[in-house]
């Protein structure tokens, strides 16, 4: 008899039961979009598990459209260029383009896998900069204390791409302490999963203010537009999701904890095979990304052959994908080093120990 197929991932949203009593309550109301009560409490709620003040939350439609509102809302006038690494996922390039940004691609530290604040600052183009995009790969929490000093000592503006950072950011509690605006997707695959949806966390009021017109047109207070904005407000059976997912979260971080201790647990004992840059057991996401010597592209053959999927979640790189491999670009060698030997593991709250075992029986057996 074989062995049950290992996907790469499992998606865990609230059940229809979880969401009854949110639904019940949007009967009630009448109210399905537009910022509603149910919106409105999972920013607070939000914001607490942040341990932001309440208004430092601005909810949309998908975690894409909420880095485009943060970089419009954020870029130096007169400038364009958008520095970001190359090692991030497609959206974080489109998104600058859809904010009318060029970007232009860095290379990554290879301990962090994300760019260096120091290699930053030591560049000689910040006068041409609209803004910098640190990307928090795969759930790091972002260090947001040197970003803080980027931009005090540069003057360019951050916006930090955290889009599987939720359980990072919550547990550092590093958020309060930010002076630049921070996206975390809400996507099914993300840690704190609605199946669309995204939100920027900002201390800045008045710039929490902007985004909240941005993202319903541009329209401030009397239905007076002030800003060329676009729609992604994010409707109120969404906000329902969200709300049953933070009720189940706890039990949610636990099962992705124990199931990533489980794995570094085997993988520490491996040769030739490590955990990403700046693992650590304090923070958890619905990824689990290692560094092989062998091709990843090996491995993934492999584990197909054992009915087990893996992916490279980024693959070569964003400078790689036909459709932005003409944008401007730093030399790369660290990403294009790393790139090809980067897996992406199953992983899902739900995923069993024997499971986990499993996947790293045939890692040790390559």
């Amino acid at each position: 008899m074989s062995a049950r197929r290992i996907p790469l991932m499992q998606p865990m949203l609230p059940t229809a039961d979880d969401l009854l009593p949110y639904l019940r309550r949007i009967d009630e109301n009448r109210w399905y979009s537009n910022s509603g009560p149910l919106l409105r409490e999972f920013q607070a709620r939000l914001a607490h598990a942040f341990g932001t003040a309440e208004g430092s939350i601005v909810l949309a439609a998908n975690g894409t459209l909420a880095l485009q509102l943060a970089l419009t809302a954020t870029a130096r006038p007169g400038r364009q260029k958008c520095l970001m690494p190359a090692w991030t996922f497609a959206a974080t390039p489109l998104a600058s383009m859809q904010a009318g940004l060029e970007p232009h691609f860095a290379d990554i530290d290879p301990a962090t896998w994300a760019l260096s604040p120091d290699a930053v600052m030591a560049r000689h183009d910040l006068d041409d900069l609209a803004l910098i995009v640190p990307v928090a790969p795969f759930g790091h929490p972002p260090d947001v204390a040197a970003w803080n000093r980027v931009m005090d000592q540069t003057g360019v503006p951050v916006v930090i791409d955290a889009a599987a950072g939720f359980h990072g950011l919550a547990h550092a509690q590093s958020a309060p302490a930010a002076t630049m605006p921070i996206m975390v997707s809400l996507h099914a695959t993300k840690p704190l999963g609605i199946g669309e949806g995204g939100l920027i966390l900002t201390n800045d009021e008045e710039l929490a203010a902007r985004l909240d017109r941005l993202r319903s047109f541009g329209f401030g207070d009397r239905a007076v537009l002030d800003a060329a904005g676009t729609n992604a407000k994010l409707s109120e059976y969404h906000a329902a999701v969200g709300l049953a997912a933070l009720d189940a979260w706890p039990n949610k971080r636990s099962a992705l904890v124990k199931a990533h201790a489980r794995y570094a647990s085997n993988i520490r004992c491996m040769t030739g095979i490590g955990l990403m840059g700046g693992f650590s057991a304090d923070w958890t996401s619905t990824t689990l990304n290692i560094l092989t010597e062998e091709p990843a592209a090996a491995v993934i053959a492999r584990f197909a052959a054992h009915d087990i999927e893996a992916r490279s979640w980024w693959g070569s790189g964003c400078h790689r994908h036909p459709a932005l491999s003409d944008l401007p670009s730093d030399p790369l060698p660290y990403t294009d080093a790393l790139a090809p030997h980067v897996l992406g593991l199953p992983m899902s709250p739900n995923m069993s120990d024997a499971d986990i075992d499993r996947v790293c029986a045939l890692l040790r057996a390559g």
